[in-house]
């Protein structure tokens, strides 16, 4: 209905064809909008001429561009007015004149906010405030329009062509959760298609209101542009292009379109127009539409309002299709036309390379579907059968051993194999709306498969989902997810989801599967140095490799593909990877290859033994080459090394897809460039450390970034040879917070394990006078016990036990004082080796009873060193025909050996010793 109640036949048409093109058609539907979509809520051409006479301060100049426009309206009015300013003040005025009506839209901000911005014209804080999209007000026609553009799969969406300088379209898309990819025209130039092929495209042909310059007079909106025409008449090619809310007077789309008119080359495109006046009066305004209506393939609509328009597409679109906001529904028409792709032989090497697989990978029949696809199949079938009444089967093992092509291949077989079933894939980035996947209208007969990669993150989302499943009686809805088994247990997967979860597990291989793959490498010709295996041996050999490698830290399943493919060649192979990074453009001045390198340092630094070990995230490495959206970094860094087949992003974290990779990535950095990890390591903890004071906390990927030292030369890493690189990074943490104790303390640990033994006491000794300005007091038991460590390995055994000693007393926890103990009875060995001195070996005695007394299963992280420890000393005093102390005479003994070292403590342990005393008993609950 129009504003007077009457019913307009030409909207009910358009939607009708629209809603067809959208959901039935075959080709890419694609929008032209104009000042028509944001009007409401940008200015109109009096708000914006207010604008430009505001940036005029001087009474004359203001004069001067009233006399210029002085009985003008529209278009001429706003043209003559901009030429003008630009006259009088140039082009940076007349920017400013832009961004201030522009931010008319931001209502949140107030007037003297929005007046500083433009007035700063500071590109990156307007990004800012672009960025925050509950900021700005949208008109109904761009904010469905939003909804829509997020809503209609890639493959069916064209790029959408404006000649707005507002980015109200942008944050509409970032508002309905998807991705624009935005691009500005502010001279000539190509329309180019970013790296995401699920971002939605839109390209500015005027310019941007934060970018470059905007284009508003005459001269400059009609100047010849070729490189525009053409590569608009490229990027339309059998499209269907909508124009909506642009009145289509003489600018670089419609001299564009006229040129194609006028030589009878219409590229193939169905035009639809859609005008907010009646036909005679569109043609006045524009001659264009003179031509085209001589034209065939040309619609027009006349009297159409974009505010009803797209909110009534939009609805229409999503009643057809039925399918939530994130996800993308596969169906076999999907399928057909992923397979029509191009998918070669050197494609499909990158897969067994290790590259994450796609939908062309689940569908090439050159890649095989091992064993855990039918496992996945067969309770997959199960629950849409009511044999069983959970409705989830999960996929979850350690990382790279299959499980995300499985989930693609068995969501592929579901597809073609059951008619009676809805499949919906969850789109990366997107989350899991309870609501959204409820409001999908239940269908009698018919079952709905949710997918979804990376599942573990959704745990809580999957289990409110099955409760209002139960609640509403939906016993139609089914998930089917894989999971990285870490995660899924740190997030009590299997206890939150206990009711309503089948877990397919036990990723090895089997012997069927090493026959298979086998197979699928012949068959591509590229079995490696796998070839030089007898041909009935080369499936054992497979098999038998990746169950010894599984359950280790990295993918026993690429592991294997990796060793025996390449061998002795990988370090060639890795080689090559770096160069081909290195062609990749540059991410705000860092490489790929060093992006690359960086995950690397984090990649061999993890230790999944320990606590705050942690992968990089996507927001340090986002912050070290200033990416400061998590989407940003994926598009310029993730996406690209995840096409090369060097990196994973599971359910946490970014991963080099194996440790073998990693390790001669960085080997071959030294070897090219000494200096180049040294460098990443330093910027890395930097990133972690800034990062920390905003937030104020040290969350897991925070933590293992800040302290990268301990993990880059951990004794698992030692072969790696990056004691420099951790030297480096640890003096980065102290230098960027010097009054972190702990910081202190890894310094003195790497120094330590580094050979730079003398340096680490050093650091001890200058640090102790500073104890009480340190910001983490908890900390000085670590590096009391630290420097203890680091005096007994020089030889200064007293010292040694005296640090201990203090450790001892100041202890919070049971393994502290363990800990506490075995290390002291180290350097009391030593002592009595030396000097002979009962009192050392009655303290070595009661160390082992009160130890053997307190240890407990698993007390520490490495049980085997605690137990070595434990039994040298026992074997000490049985060689001395000692047995252990216990109770208060072992701490008696204990107490003894420190009182008779105190007289000959060193001068730098004053601060700890209280008037040169110092018991050794714990808390009393620790005794």
């Amino acid at each position: 209905m129009d504003s007077s109640g009457v019913k307009n036949i030409d909207e009910d048409l358009l939607v009708s064809r629209l809603t067809s093109h959208l959901t039935e058609g075959t080709r890419k539907v694609s929008f032209v909008t104009g000042s028509g979509i944001s009007f409401g809520a940008i200015p109109n051409v009096d708000g914006i001429v207010e604008k430009m006479l505001a940036v005029l301060r001087r009474q004359e100049d203001q004069l001067l561009l009233k006399q210029a426009i002085r009985r003008q309206a529209g278009g001429e009015k706003y043209q003559s007015a901009a030429a003008a300013l630009l006259k009088i003040r140039g082009q940076d005025a007349l920017n400013k004149a832009i961004q201030l009506a522009v931010l008319e839209a931001c209502t949140g901000l107030g007037n003297q906010q929005r007046a500083t911005l433009a007035e700063r014209g500071d590109s990156k804080a307007l990004k800012k405030v672009e960025y925050d999209t509950g900021l700005w007000k949208l008109t109904s026609a761009v904010e469905h329009l939003g909804l829509l553009l997020r809503a209609v799969p890639a493959e069916r969406r064209g790029p959408v062509i404006t000649t707005n300088f507002d980015p109200l379209l942008e944050i509409a898309v970032r508002k309905a959760g998807a991705v624009a990819n935005m691009q500005y025209l502010d001279f000539d130039g190509r329309i180019r298609h970013g790296e995401d092929e699920n971002a939605v495209n839109i390209v500015h042909v005027h310019g941007y209101w934060r970018e470059g310059d905007t284009l508003n007079t005459v001269g400059q909106l009609t100047t010849d542009r070729p490189e525009l025409s053409d590569s608009l008449r490229s990027a339309l090619r059998d499209h269907v292009v909508v124009v909506v809310g642009y009145s289509g007077w003489n600018d670089a789309f419609s001299r564009s379109l006229l040129e194609r008119v006028r030589a009878k080359d219409h590229n193939g495109i169905d035009l639809i127009w859609c005008s907010f006046t009646d036909l005679a009066a569109a043609i006045r305004d524009a001659p264009l539409l003179s031509e085209l209506q001589k034209t065939p393939r040309w619609t027009f609509f006349e009297e159409i309002d974009a505010n009803r328009l797209f909110p009534r597409i939009h609805a229409n679109y999503t009643e057809a299709v039925e399918c939530p906001p994130g996800w993308t529904r596969v169906d076999q028409a999907m399928l057909d036309d992923t397979a029509a792709k191009e998918h070669s032989t050197a494609d499909v090497e990158l897969f067994f390379d290790g590259r994450e697989p796609g939908w062309q990978e689940a569908l090439d029949p050159r890649v095989p579907r091992l064993s855990v696809v039918t496992k996945l199949t067969g309770e997959l079938h199960r629950c849409l059968n009511g044999d069983v009444r959970k409705r989830i089967v999960a996929a979850v093992g350690p990382m790279g051993e299959g499980k995300s092509i499985a989930l693609l291949q068995t969501a592929v077989d579901l597809v073609r194999g059951r008619e009676d079933v809805t499949v919906f894939w969850r789109e990366r980035r997107s989350p899991i709306d309870v609501e959204a996947v409820l409001s999908v209208p239940e269908r009698p007969g018919h079952r709905i498969v949710l997918v979804t990669d990376q599942g573990a993150r959704f745990i809580e989302e999957l289990r409110q989902l099955m409760l209002a499943c139960e609640s509403r009686g939906r016993d139609d809805i089914l998930v089917l997810l894989a999971g990285q088994e870490r995660d899924w247990r740190s997030r009590r997967g299997y206890q939150r989801l206990a009711d309503h979860v089948r877990v397919v597990g036990n990723f090895g291989l089997q012997d069927a599967d090493g026959e298979l793959l086998v197979a699928a490498w012949e068959q591509l010709g590229v079995l490696g140095e796998l070839a030089g295996t007898p041909r009935d041996r080369r499936a054992s050999k497979l098999v038998s490799l990746s169950r010894a490698l599984y359950g280790r830290q990295d993918s026993s399943l690429v592991g294997t593909m990796l060793q025996l493919r390449y061998g002795p060649l990988l370090r060639d192979h890795v080689c090559k990877l770096l160069d081909r990074m290195e062609e990749h453009p540059a991410v705000e001045g860092t490489s790929l290859a060093q992006c690359f390198l960086m995950i690397a340092l984090l990649h061999v630094a993890y230790d999944r033994k320990r606590e705050n070990s942690y992968p990089l995230t996507l927001r340090v490495l986002g912050r070290v080459v200033g990416l400061d959206e998590d989407y940003l970094v994926q598009d310029a860094v993730t996406d690209p090394l995840g096409i090369e087949a060097a990196v994973t992003q599971p359910d946490y974290g970014l991963w080099i897809r194996h440790q073998t990779i990693a390790e001669a990535a960085l080997s071959i950095s030294r070897e090219r460039d000494p200096d180049e990890l040294v460098g990443l390591s330093r910027r890395l903890v930097t990133a972690a450390i800034d990062l920390s004071r905003e937030s104020d906390a040290f969350a897991d990927d925070l933590h293992a970034a800040a302290y990268l030292a301990r993990g880059l030369f951990r004794r698992d890493n030692k072969h790696l040879g990056l004691g420099t690189e951790a030297v480096a990074a640890a003096r980065t943490a102290v230098e960027a917070a010097p009054r972190r104790l702990s910081f202190r303390t890894a310094l003195m640990s790497t120094l330590r394990v580094t050979g730079n033994r003398d340096e680490a006491l050093s650091v001890a000794e200058g640090t102790c006078g500073e104890l009480e300005s340190m910001s983490d007091p908890d900390s000085v038991i670590t590096f009391v016990q630290e420097w203890g460590t680091s005096a007994g390995q020089t030889g200064k055994y007293g010292m040694n036990v005296l640090l201990d000693g203090v450790a001892l007393h100041i202890s919070r926890s049971m393994r502290a004082v363990v800990s506490g103990l075995l290390n002291m009875g180290v350097a009391l060995t030593e002592l009595h080796r030396g000097s002979h001195e009962p009192v050392f070996l009655d303290a070595l005695c009661g160390v082992v009873g009160l130890v053997a007394d307190k240890a407990t299963p698993n007390i520490f992280s490495n049980q085997y060193d605690a137990n070595t420890f434990l039994e040298n000393h026992r074997d000490y005093i049985a060689g001395e025909g000692r047995q252990a102390l216990t109770g208060s005479a072992a701490w008696e003994a204990v107490q003894a050996s420190v009182n008779r070292l105190l007289p000959e403590a060193p001068g730098c342990l004053a601060p700890l010793l209280t008037k040169g005393s110092l018991s050794v008993l714990p808390p009393s609950e620790f005794r």
